[in-house]
């Protein structure tokens, strides 16, 4: 699809740091998507490795990737808010290095954002991979934002690299939540009453290996996460106490429909 202004309809952002080893297949993923109208904006955070040298080998074969590279360490926060700087695209989509994207993520997200003007971000939902690309298990998620916007403030319901919203230079990421700052981000815009929502299709795939941020940041992601969860404390709520018991209802028959989906392949 050809974009009718000098912009692209899609912005994707993907912060790197020592990521050589599955950053090919996440790229492909990106490159190969039915969408072709975006542009791909690659933050190398002083990465050791070879992860300059790979980005370096697309940006020549592709004119989409727009390469920004950090000459000292900013973390992935910074990473992703200079990379939000640079986005021109109507809708911005993150993603992580050890990642891989359905061929029709971009498609089917941006599809969504065009025929849903009240929704800010959406998400979908995903399979968890480890480290050799195996299937370990599902999480399928709802297309409902009133249920998620409750939902979210008991526990963080939207997978961060499957997530696309519309860019109004209104998003930035905290780095004072670390391996968090998703779930950060998912309050502020909370805050400022934008509805967010997932999609019941799975179009990423989240890889878990030793290095990844669950394994390596489990603490401090939990520090960050109980300071967060705080801070919904504090949120207004627009759900009744009836609508409560409903979205409990409904949550119970999407765990019971979907239980086979997240059972761990052995």
């Amino acid at each position: 699809m050809k974009s009718k202004t000098p912009y692209p309809r899609i912005s994707v952002v993907l912060p790197v740091y020592n990521g050589e080893k599955y950053l090919n297949e996440s790229v492909q993923s990106i490159l190969n998507q039915t969408l072709k109208d975006f542009e791909f904006i690659i933050i190398n955070d002083s990465s050791t490795d070879n992860t300059l040298k790979i980005i370096k080998n697309y940006k020549k074969r592709d004119k989409r990737i727009i390469l920004i590279n950090n000459k000292i360490n900013k973390g992935a926060s910074e990473s992703l808010n200079l990379g939000l700087e640079k986005a021109n695209g109507k809708y911005i989509a993150c993603f992580c290095a050890d990642d891989i994207s359905h061929p029709k993520r971009l498609s089917i997200e941006s599809n969504y954002l065009e025929k849903n003007p009240s929704i800010f971000l959406v998400g979908s939902s995903g399979i968890y991979i480890d480290e050799n690309g195996k299937e370990i298990r599902r999480f399928r998620k709802y297309d409902n934002c009133k249920m998620l916007a409750w939902r979210l403030r008991k526990s963080c319901s939207i997978i961060f690299p499957s997530i696309m919203f519309r860019n109004e230079k209104i998003v930035f990421f905290n780095k004072y939540f670390g391996p968090a700052n998703d779930y950060n981000l998912y309050f502020e815009l909370l805050k400022k009453r934008k509805n967010l929502t997932n999609l019941p299709n799975f179009l990423v795939k989240i890889r878990v290996h030793r290095n990844s941020m669950s394994i390596y940041a489990n603490k401090e992601q939990e520090n960050s996460m109980n300071r967060i969860l705080e801070k919904f404390k504090k949120l207004k709520e627009n759900v009744g106490f009836f609508e409560k018991i409903y979205y409990s209802i409904l949550l119970l028959f999407h765990y019971v429909k979907t239980i086979n989906e997240k059972k761990i392949i052995k």
